[in-house]
C-alpha cells in the first residue's frame, strides 16, 4: 500500500512537466509516463541509462553556468585517474568603523494648562527628545569555488572557477558583542568529490551504462553501477544544499530586499517518459545555441527498437532547462542590479542555480525509484494480490506435489495411533501451525514434512537412574524446512495429541540421545477423549557459513570450544515424540492373547486405574502360567476379570474399615454428638435427601461439603445445639455406608452388561510414511515384533543426520540462507478432558507443576506395564523431526523485485537437499522426471556426484 501511494505521489508530480514537455519535444510525439506504455523489460534499463546520463549532462551545465569552461573541464579530466573534488570556502571579517550619536524626537507632545474658576487662563506643551547612540561596523565577505586534485597540496592542483568579494555596513546598539566575530577562516568549508561524474564523459557527452552480466545486478534499481551514481548525486546534494545555506545567510546580511528563488520555474529534465512508437531514426550530434552549454548527448543511434526517448529528445529537454536557467538571470539581474554588497546578483544566481542541482538529484532519484515502484506494480497486478509469507507456504505446498515422486511426497505431520490396519485408531498425534491457504482461509493444520520410516528399530529410553525401558515399533524422520520473511513472525507450532473414548495412550517428548536410545523429557497419558497441545518453540542457530566466519580469526582452543557446542546444538535439533499405545501391552503383562482387550472397555479401564490410581502390582492381576497353559483365551480373560474383581472388593473392604475406624474414632471422642434417633435408615436416608433438596443441591454432599456448610450455618450464632451436630455427623455415616453398597451393587450388574460392547469400526487409513529405495518395508502389524531382538543389525545412526545436513547446507547452499533450526516445548500446555461420558469438556492449563505431574504418573505407568523394563515394549512409534529454516532478508514482494530472486526456486532447492538428507537418495532421484530439467538449470549443484 505504502509503495503504491509513493507511485501516486510521483506521477501527481510530474503531470505539469509533462505538459511542458509536450511543448518542447516534436509534435508528433505523444510522451507518455513509462507505467502506462506498453513496454519490455530492458526498457526499464535503459530508462534509468538515459536519465543518468541526462542527469549528468545537467549538472556540469549547471557547474558551467557557476564558471567551468570547456577548457578547465578538458583538464580537470586529465587529472584522472586521481580523485578529483569541488571545495567552496568562503572567510568573513567583521570591523569597528564609527559610533554616531544623534537625537530623535518622539511625536508624541505633552500639552499642560492653568484654569481659574474653571476657565483656561495658560497653556504650554513639552516634548521628549531622545539621544540614541549607534555603531557601525564593516562586515566583509570573500569565497571561492576551485576544482583540485588529490588534497590539492600543490598550485598546479587546484583550479578556480568563481571567486567572489563583497561588503557590508551594519549598524548595531550596542558596541558589545559585536555582530559577528571579528574574522571567521573559513566561514564555511564545503568539498564534495566529483570523479565518478568525469568518469562517465567521452568528450563532453555522459555515457552511462549498466553492466547486467556483472555480480550482484539485480534490477534496474539494485546494481553496482546505479550504486554508485546513487553515491555521487547523494554527496553533490549534500554538498549543495551546505552551500546554499551559506548563501541563504549573506543574503540576511544585505539590507536590500532579495527576491524570492525561483526555483520551480527552472525546468528540470529528469522524467520517467517513453513513447508508444518503437522506431528510432539515427541522430547525429547537435549542439544546443546556448554557448554556455558543456554538455549534451552525442550518440551516434539511439538504442534500437525502443520506447525510451531518443539522443535529440533528450538534447532538447536539456536546452529546454537552459532557456529557463538564462531566463531566471536575467530577472535576477533586474531585480538587484549593480555589484555592491554581500549578496548581489550574481551570488542569487549562484545560489539559484545550487538549488536547483539539489532538484536534479531528487528528481533523478525518484525516477530510479519509479521504476522499481513499477515492477512491483505490475507483479502485483499479474498476481491479483500481495503475497504474504503465509500464501507463499501454501503455494509452496502445492509446488511439492508436482516437484517429488509419488514415493517421496512429503506429507502432513498427522498419525493416527493404531495396532494395524484392521483396528480402529487409539487417537492421533500431529504437529500443526496456524496457516492460511490460498483461498485466505485461517486454519491450523498439519505442517508438511519430507518423511522415511524404518520398521522394526529397537530403541531404549531410561525411566530413572536405575530402570531402562526397550521399545520395538517403526522409527519416523521427518525434515522439515520452514522459511521466513523480513518483517514476518515464524509459524506458530504446537504439539496435539488427541485420544479417542475407550482408548488410551502415551506420549513422550524429548530428543535423541544416540543410534539406539531416546531420552524423554515430558510425558503425558492421554485416555477417553483426552487432548494435550503443547505449543513448540522454534530456535535457529548460525549457518555453517557464519559459524566458520565468526571462529575463523579465534584460537585452536576457542575454535574447539566452539565446534563442541555447535556439536550439541545440532544434535539437539532431532526433537522426539515417542506413541505408545497400551492396549496392546496390557496383553502382554497380563498375559492374555493378542486383542483380548480391544472389546473389554469396563476391564480396560479398570486395569488403568488400577494401575494409575493404586498403582497395583501387575502380579495379582495377571494370568498365572501355573494355573494351567492349556487354558482356553476366553478363560484366561474371565481369570483376569476374577482378578479385578477381587483387588476391587479387596479395595471397597479397605475402604469399609478405614471409615468404620474413623467413625469409632470419632464416637470415642464425642460421644455426646450421637443421641438416639428415631426411624429406620432407609427413613433417615431420605431424611438427608430431603434436606440436601431444601439447599438446593441435587445430590447428597460430600462430607466435607456438608460439614463446611452446616459450620458456616451456625457461624453467627451464639451456640451450636449439640443435637444438631451429632445429627450431621451420624447422617454422615448413613449415607457413606448406602453409598458403598450401591456401588457393590453396581459393580455386580456392570461387569456383565461390559462383556460385549458394540463392534469396533472397521475404518482404515494408509500409513502417511512410504518405503523408499533403500529402505526396509514396513510391516502392516508391528505387534509382531518381540521384545529386545527383533531390530534390524544395521539400523540408522540419526544423531549423525544434522551433521550430514549441516554439510550439505554448506556444499549445496552457497547464499548461506539455510539455518538448523531447534525446536522446544513451551512452558504452558494446555489440556482439554471430558471425565464423565456426560459431563461437559473442561480446559485446564499444565504449568511446570502440573507438566511434573503428568511425567510422573505416565512413568509410573510404564514401570507398572513393563515390570520395571523387564518386558520391552512392543506397540510405539518413534517420530523425529529435525528442522531447518530458509530465512530471507526481505519480503516476498521485495525478494522477487529489487533482489529479482525467485524464492519459490531457492525453498525448492533446499526443499531438495533436506529430502535427499532424510531418504539418502540423490537428488535424480527424488524429482519427477516432468521437473528434472528445469531443477537442474536453477540449481546446477544438487547433480554433481
Amino acid at each position: 500500500m505504502a509503495h503504491s501511494m509513493q507511485l501516486q505521489a510521483i506521477e501527481g508530480r510530474l503531470q505539469k512537466a509533462l505538459e511542458r514537455v509536450r511543448l518542447v519535444l516534436n509534435t508528433e510525439k505523444t510522451p507518455q509516463l513509462a507505467a502506462n506504455v506498453h513496454h519490455q523489460y530492458n526498457d526499464k534499463y535503459f530508462l534509468v541509462e538515459r536519465s543518468t546520463c541526462i542527469a549528468a549532462a545537467s549538472q556540469l551545465n549547471c557547474l558551467a553556468c557557476l564558471g567551468l569552461t570547456a577548457d578547465q573541464l578538458s583538464s580537470l579530466r586529465t587529472w584522472l585517474p586521481a580523485q578529483v573534488s569541488l571545495r567552496f570556502r568562503s572567510q568573513e571579517k567583521c570591523t569597528f568603523l564609527r559610533e554616531e550619536k544623534r537625537e530623535e524626537e518622539d511625536p508624541r507632545k505633552r500639552v499642560e494648562e492653568v484654569s481659574v474658576g474653571g476657565v483656561a487662563r495658560a497653556s504650554w506643551s513639552s516634548k521628549v527628545v531622545t539621544t540614541i547612540t549607534e555603531y557601525f561596523w564593516k562586515f566583509e565577505t570573500s569565497y571561492t569555488l576551485e576544482a583540485f586534485r588529490g588534497v590539492g597540496a600543490e598550485d598546479a592542483d587546484r583550479l578556480q572557477l568563481l571567486s567572489r568579494n563583497g561588503q557590508v555596513e551594519l549598524k548595531t546598539s550596542a558596541k558589545s558583542p559585536p555582530p559577528h566575530p571579528e574574522a571567521r577562516v573559513p566561514a564555511t568549508n564545503q568539498e564534495v568529490n566529483i570523479t565518478w561524474l568525469l568518469q562517465q564523459l567521452e568528450g563532453t557527452s555522459p555515457v552511462f551504462k549498466i553492466d547486467r552480466a556483472a555480480t550482484g545486478c539485480s534490477t534496474p534499481r539494485r546494481n553496482q553501477d546505479v550504486d554508485k551514481a546513487f553515491a555521487h548525486f547523494t554527496m553533490f546534494t549534500h554538498w549543495a544544499v551546505g552551500v546554499s545555506d551559506y548563501l541563504q545567510h549573506l543574503s540576511v546580511l544585505d539590507p536590500r530586499t532579495c527576491p524570492q528563488l525561483p526555483v520551480d520555474d527552472v525546468f528540470v529534465p529528469i522524467l520517467p517518459l517513453m513513447v508508444s512508437c518503437r522506431t528510432s531514426t539515427p541522430s547525429g550530434p547537435s549542439s544546443p545555441a546556448e554557448s554556455s552549454v558543456l554538455a549534451s548527448l552525442h550518440l551516434s543511434t539511439d538504442v534500437p527498437d525502443s520506447c525510451i526517448l531518443s539522443v535529440s529528445d533528450a538534447n532538447g529537454l536539456l536546452s529546454e532547462e537552459t532557456r529557463t536557467i538564462k531566463d531566471q538571470q536575467g530577472n535576477i539581474s533586474e531585480a538587484l542590479p549593480g555589484n555592491e554588497g554581500v549578496y548581489t546578483h550574481v551570488d542569487c544566481v549562484v545560489h539559484l542555480i545550487l538549488r536547483h542541482c539539489e532538484n536534479v538529484a531528487k528528481r533523478w532519484g525518484d525516477l530510479v525509484e519509479y521504476v522499481e515502484a513499477m515492477l512491483r506494480k505490475q507483479l502485483v497486478d499479474a498476481i491479483g494480490k500481495e503475497v504474504t509469507p503465509a500464501l507463499f507456504a501454501a503455494y509452496m505446498r502445492f509446488h511439492y506435489r508436482r516437484l517429488f515422486r509419488p514415493a517421496f511426497q512429503p506429507r502432513q505431520f498427522c498419525f493416527a495411533v493404531r495396532r494395524s490396519e484392521h483396528h480402529s485408531p487409539e487417537g492421533t498425534v500431529s504437529i500443526e501451525e496456524d496457516a492460511v491457504g490460498l483461498d485466505e482461509s485461517s486454519i491450523r493444520s498439519p505442517i508438511v514434512t519430507i518423511a522415511n520410516c524404518a520398521s522394526g528399530c529397537t530403541m531404549t529410553f531410561p525411566l530413572n537412574a536405575s530402570t531402562e525401558v526397550s521399545y520395538t515399533g517403526d522409527v519416523y524422520l521427518h525434515g522439515w524446512l520452514s522459511h521466513r520473511f523480513s518483517g514476518a513472525s515464524g509459524a506458530a507450532l504446537y504439539l496435539s495429541a488427541r485420544a479417542r473414548q475407550f482408548s488410551s495412550m502415551l506420549v513422550l517428548v524429548g530428543r535423541v540421545a544416540s543410534a539406539t536410545s531416546f531420552d524423554p523429557k515430558f510425558a503425558a497419558i492421554l485416555q477417553n477423549k483426552d487432548e494435550l497441545t503443547i505449543p513448540l518453540e522454534l530456535s535457529m542457530i548460525p549457518t555453517p557459513k557464519e559459524f566458520k566466519d565468526a571462529i575463523a580469526s579465534l584460537s585452536p582452543q576457542q575454535q574447539a570450544f566452539a565446534k563442541a557446542f555447535r556439536s550439541m546444538q545440532l544434535e539437539s535439533t532431532l526433537f522426539g515424540v515417542l506413541v505408545i499405545q497400551i492396549k496392546p501391552q496390557l496383553e502382554r503383562l497380563l498375559n492374555l492373547p493378542d486383542d483380548s482387550l480391544t472389546k473389554e472397555i469396563k476391564l480396560t479401564q479398570d486395569l488403568m486405574d488400577l494401575f494409575i490410581k493404586y498403582q497395583i502390582p501387575s502380579d495379582l492381576l495377571s494370568f498365572s502360567e501355573d494355573e494351567g497353559a492349556e487354558v482356553a483365551p476366553a478363560r484366561r480373560l474371565e481369570m483376569v476379570k476374577s482378578h479385578v474383581k477381587a483387588m476391587h472388593d479387596m479395595i471397597q473392604q479397605e475402604k469399609e474399615a478405614e471409615l468404620l475406624a474413623a467413625r469409632q474414632e470419632l464416637q470415642y471422642k464425642q460421644p455426646i454428638l450421637h443421641p438416639q434417633r428415631s426411624g429406620s435408615d432407609s427413613d433417615y436416608s431420605m431424611e438427608g435427601m430431603d434436606e440436601c433438596a431444601e439447599r438446593g443441591l441435587s445430590s447428597p454432599m460430600s462430607e466435607c461439603e456438608e460439614c463446611e456448610m452446616d459450620c458456616n450455618i451456625g457461624w453467627g450464632s451464639a451456640a451450636v445445639p449439640a443435637a444438631r451436630s451429632a445429627s450431621v455427623v451420624h447422617k454422615r455415616m448413613k449415607m457413606e455406608e448406602k453409598s458403598l453398597e450401591r456401588d457393590r451393587d453396581r459393580d455386580d450388574r456392570s461387569s456383565a452388561a461390559h462383556a460385549a460392547p458394540a463392534p469396533a469400526t472397521s475404518a482404515t487409513s494408509s500409513r502417511p510414511g512410504q518405503p523408499t529405495q533403500g529402505q526396509p518395508s514396513e510391516v502392516s502389524g508391528p505387534g509382531e515384533g518381540s521384545g529386545g531382538s527383533g531390530g534390524l543389525l544395521h539400523a540408522r545412526d540419526y544423531t549423525k543426520v544434522p551433521k550430514q545436513m549441516d554439510a550439505q547446507f554448506e556444499t549445496l547452499a552457497p547464499d548461506s540462507a539455510l539455518r538448523p533450526t531447534i525446536i522446544n516445548p513451551g512452558s504452558c500446555w494446555t489440556k482439554r478432558t471430558q471425565k464423565a461420558l456426560l459431563a461437559q469438556p473442561s480446559t485446564s492449563s499444565l504449568f511446570l507443576d502440573e507438566q511434573k505431574t503428568q511425567k510422573d504418573a505416565a512413568f509410573d505407568l510404564l514401570d507398572a506395564v513393563t515390570k520395571s523394563g523387564a518386558i520391552p515394549l512392543s506397540h510405539a512409534a518413534l517420530h523425529i523431526v529435525i528442522a531447518a529454516t530458509h530465512c530471507f532478508d526481505k519480503t516476498v514482494t521485495e525478494t522477487v523485485v529489487q533482489d529479482n530472486v525467485n524464492p519459490i526456486d531457492k525453498v525448492e532447492r533446499s526443499a531438495l537437499i533436506v529430502a535427499s538428507t532424510v531418504h539418502q537418495q540423490p537428488v535424480a532421484a527424488l524429482i519427477d522426471e516432468a521437473s528434472m530439467a528445469r531443477v537442474s538449470i536453477s540449481s546446477p549443484r544438487l547433480f554433481l556426484e
